[in-house]
């Protein structure tokens, strides 16, 4: 124990000083560095924050924080490519960070590269999809880019989702505006008026969009089209001060004086205040009387109308010719003033309903239409009937429901049959969500027109649309068997019954649904829908040839149909046909090379098509595989692992080597390439360069296994050992026989091992008893001849006290392709006068960490022949500890214990057994213990036993 105990202590100083020693402050430094940047920015310091935060990050590059505030005030300071690369960084590993988003969309805004910002406006809101920001920018960044068409598509979904939010609408607001000045700068005005109208509807206190449409106005055509469009834009707004005075100055221009006296009255009715208009009734009256001198026809009827409302003629031309020029105010204004004088005439309420309809004003027209039914003949009910439905199509518009079935009950009670009403009322009832009575109103109406197909396609589609599918799609299938040559309700039932197919998928019914889809297939073979569903829930339950049929007949149908295409990848990937899969996904990616679905396809399919290779020992197609995924992604760090991998179980380390190094310039000192890189130069037997490595990656990455693996490379490239062993043997007799006395052995051993070719050492052997002091120095080479044969030579020479004088080894070994090792030799020695030749022949085999061997010795001393035979067995526990047992029969000319007491056990049938174990420290110091117990025979009746106690250790440098 006293030779052991120092080794443990130091063991464990050593274990104690790498765990200390493997912690860093840089994380602590870290975040001290970033909470004084904190200080400096609440201080409105950023010069002095920027280089802290850049500390931070670079003291710790997983500092997510430091990393957004840096972005932040690199954005500050203008210095947006520095922005931008930092907050890839932190998408890169927090892409659910949301302040970083708003960094990197601004950054690429400010150095107008709004394409990039909607990426990340676009990837913000995959993670963040109701905030409102983030939609907001989106709709600004589809205008700058000036796609139009998008951001329309884009608003409406928004106004859909937040319809009262006065942010959002005014974005679309903005939105609208930025296409029609497009437009306008296009020198297309009609469609830029019909943007600027959109905008003005959500936004009609907007006094620039209201300017920019009379300017719009004033731009285009004659006086009298400048008129005309002056009426459109006053009766959306009749109340407009800017139209109103736009129109009297078109009138002045055009001489018509006493409309525009007209449109001066107006003015003053709704703003009676007005200077502008008090100072012209005085002016505009003397150019009109200078001009007209009473000659002019409206203006005289007018005049008329004035002095007499109820004058039929008159009211009649007025109201016509205001009719005719667009102005349906002053008609509306002139029979309304008429009806107050005569409230019953159906001929004025007839007219005023007409005007009301096109004025938009609905409920007056539909109230006026309830007073006139009952009055009107047979042929004039039906207009007036559709007065009352307008009104309640019109509040449908609006989604107000109750009011539009309110209206559609009051045509009804005219006219109980009325089919638009019908249609109307169960429009009504559907918005305001009462399904019962709309599908039975749909049943009432189904009992009046039983051969109206339209109700009753109406009636399965809302039954549909309720959520009752299985009811909806009999409904279908029946108008189907019916009408089979009708094309609508043929397409209602294939719409119906696919639906009725997705509800049996929703709830994994897969059977039910194949048979409503195979069912639809006979109906329309061609069914892109059908086919897609079809082939979907197959590819689900993990039918593939049949999923791979269906594919087939749709790409017979549609050869080059990009989705179809794909969808066969796919299942060829789920059907583990990867190579098939990839080829497929390669065509199709060579096709569209921007596409970054069919990239990705590819790029998997491939990787996978590798790992099922390897799985059937065809490293070659592995490795070919893993090529194809590299030539789309050169610097893909799965790929090349992968690569790195097959290359170093091909044992093609040259090749690993150059993958390994591209990896890591790519990827700076990640564990697996560094690891790897270690273990190629370590094949290599590029030792010191593999030492080197191991050390980067125990410190980097610092664990138990790194640091095992850097002291073994390390102890690789120390060619030189010094060994001490201690041998005592002692003796106990049985049957009566002399004890011989116990003795020890001491042995200074040199080895230099770890050479290419040629390892060799020397010992020295030191014994002591009463007869005198043994000494004894051997040598010993080794030579690899090459890859299967090595030789091992030794000779050894004493002052010829108790060991043998000179002593003779040699043995040649073979390794065979199975991993057996064969090894024939000789040894001669001379020890007490007697001269001994042996040859030796052995066998050994590694099963990984075990391994077996045995010898078998044929002896000749003098006249006399025998054998010895020996065999031991190794297991390494772990690559420091070793544990070994040997059993042998006879004395053994390699067994330096019992060559002490030779010529008197040789021939003699001796039998032994032992065992043996060995630690190693960081592969550099070894110690071990062995023991052996020996029975042998001295004569026939008289044995002894001997004990062998040993300890040895071993330290190379």
């Amino acid at each position: 124990m006293k030779y052991i105990l120092p080794f443990i202590l130091i063991y464990i100083f050593v274990q104690t000083w790498n765990v200390a020693s493997a912690q860093t402050w840089s994380s602590i430094r870290a975040e001290k560095r970033y909470k004084q940047a904190l200080t400096e920015i609440k201080g409105s310091r950023t010069a002095q924050a920027i280089p802290l935060l850049e500390e931070a990050v670079r003291l710790n590059p997983d500092h997510i924080d430091a990393q957004v505030q840096l972005a932040r005030l690199y954005m500050a300071d203008k210095r947006y490519e520095q922005s931008i690369r930092v907050a890839l960084l932190v998408i890169d590993k927090s892409p659910k960070y949301e302040d970083i988003y708003y960094y990197i969309i601004g950054s690429y805004l400010s150095i107008k590269r709004p394409a990039e910002a909607l990426r990340y406006v676009d990837l913000a809101l995959n993670y963040f999809p109701s905030q409102k920001d983030f939609v907001i920018k989106k709709i600004n960044i589809l205008d700058r880019l000036q796609r139009f068409q998008d951001g329309d598509a884009w608003s409406q979904r928004m106004l859909q989702r937040f319809p009262t939010d006065s942010n959002i609408r005014r974005s679309i607001v903005g939105h609208y505006e930025a296409k029609a000045d497009w437009y306008v700068r296009n020198h297309m005005d009609n469609l830029a008026m019909t943007y600027y109208e959109k905008a003005l509807e959500l936004a009609p206190t907007n006094k620039d969009l209201s300017d920019k449409i009379n300017k719009l106005v004033a731009q285009g055509g004659d006086i009298n089209a400048k008129i005309a469009k002056a009426n459109g834009a006053l009766n959306s707004n009749g109340k407009s001060y800017t139209a109103l005075y736009y129109k009297l100055g078109l009138l002045q221009e055009a001489s018509r004086y006493a409309e525009a006296l007209d449109v001066l009255r107006t003015i003053l009715r709704y703003y009676p205040h007005d200077k502008k208009a008090l100072a012209l009734n005085n002016s505009l009256r003397k150019q009109a009387a200078g001009y007209y001198q009473n000659t002019d026809v409206y203006t005289l009827y007018q005049s008329i109308l004035d002095q007499n409302p109820n004058d039929e003629e008159a009211l009649q031309k007025v109201s016509g010719m205001a009719t005719a020029m667009g102005d349906l105010n002053q008609a509306f204004y002139r029979i309304d003033r008429a009806l107050q004088r005569k409230p019953t005439n159906v001929k004025l309420l007839r007219q005023k309903m007409g005007l009301a309809y096109q004025l938009h004003r609905y409920q007056m027209a539909a109230d006026i239409a309830v007073r006139l039914y009952n009055v009107a003949d047979k042929v004039s009910r039906p207009e007036i009937l559709q007065m009352v439905n307008a009104c309640g199509n019109y509040y449908l518009q609006e989604k107000l429901a109750d009011s539009a079935v309110m209206y559609f009950d009051r045509a009804l009670s005219l006219e109980a049959g009325n089919l638009a009403a019908i249609k109307g009322r169960v429009n009504g009832l559907i918005m305001g969500n009462r399904s019962d009575h709309a599908i039975r109103e749909l049943d009432r109406a189904s009992g009046l027109y039983p051969d109206n197909i339209d109700l009753q396609m109406e009636k399965a589609g809302y039954v549909a649309q309720v959520g009752r599918i299985h009811e909806a799609s009999k409904l279908s299938e029946q108008l189907f068997r019916r009408y089979p040559q009708n094309s609508k309700i043929k397409s209602l039932y294939l719409e119906q019954k696919l639906a009725l197919a997705n509800a049996f998928i929703q709830s994994e019914n897969y059977t039910e649904a194949e048979s409503q889809l195979r069912t639809l297939l006979k109906v329309d073979p061609g069914n892109k829908d059908v086919l897609n569903y079809l082939s979907n829930i197959l590819d689900l339950q993990k039918h593939y040839s049949k999923a791979l049929d269906i594919v087939q007949m749709a790409l017979a149908q549609y050869p080059n149909d990009r989705e179809f295409l794909q969808k066969k990848a796919s299942i060829l990937y789920n059907d583990h046909q990867y190579a098939a899969s990839a080829q497929l996904s390669a065509a199709l990616f060579s096709q569209y090379p921007f596409n970054p679905k069919y990239k990705k396809m590819t790029t998997d399919a491939w990787y996978s098509a590798s790992l099922d290779y390897q799985k059937k020992k065809q490293p070659d197609s592995a490795l070919s595989s893993i090529d194809h995924v590299m030539a789309i992604k050169p610097a893909d760090s799965t790929a090349l692992l992968q690569k790195t991998n097959l290359l170093i179980g091909q044992g093609s380390f040259e090749q690993a080597l150059y993958c390994t190094n591209s990896a890591l310039r790519s990827f700076e000192y990640a564990e697996p390439f560094l690891l790897r890189k270690t273990i190629i130069l370590d094949s290599l037997k590029r030792y010191t360069e593999a030492a080197a490595y191991a050390d980067t990656l125990a410190k980097r990455y610092t664990n138990d296994k790194n640091r095992d693996y850097a002291d073994l490379l390390r102890s690789r490239t120390l060619h030189n050992a010094f060994g001490l062993t201690l041998l005592n043997s002692s003796f106990t007799s049985i049957d009566g026989a002399n004890t011989p006395p116990a003795y020890n052995i001491v042995t200074l051993s040199y080895d230099r091992s770890g050479l290419d070719k040629i390892n060799y050492g020397t010992q020295l052997v030191f014994i002591g008893r009463q007869q005198g002091t043994g000494v004894m120095a051997a040598g010993d080479i080794s030579y690899k001849v090459n890859k299967t044969f090595h030789w091992n030579a030794g000779v050894a020479l004493s002052n010829n006290v108790l060991f043998p004088k000179y002593r003779i080894a040699y043995s040649l070994f073979k390794t065979f392709s199975n991993g057996l090792e064969g090894e024939l030799g000789g040894r001669y020695f001379h020890i007490g006068g007697f001269n001994v030749g042996s040859l030796v022949a052995g066998v050994g085999k590694s099963f990984g960490p075990f391994a077996v061997n045995a010898r078998a010795f044929g002896i000749r001393q003098q006249n006399s022949q025998y054998f010895a035979f020996n065999a031991g067995t190794r297991y390494e526990l772990s690559g420091q500890d070793l544990l070994q047992a040997n059993f042998g029969l006879g004395t053994s000319p390699d067994d330096m214990s019992r060559l002490v007491l030779f010529p008197d056990l040789h021939g003699i049938l001796n039998r032994s057994i032992g065992a043996s174990y060995r630690r190693t420290f960081r592969y550099r110091t070894s110690i071990g213990l062995a023991m052996t117990y020996i029975n042998q025979k001295i004569t026939d009746a008289a044995f002894n036993n001997q004990y062998d106690l040993q300890m040895f250790m071993l330290v190379k440098f």
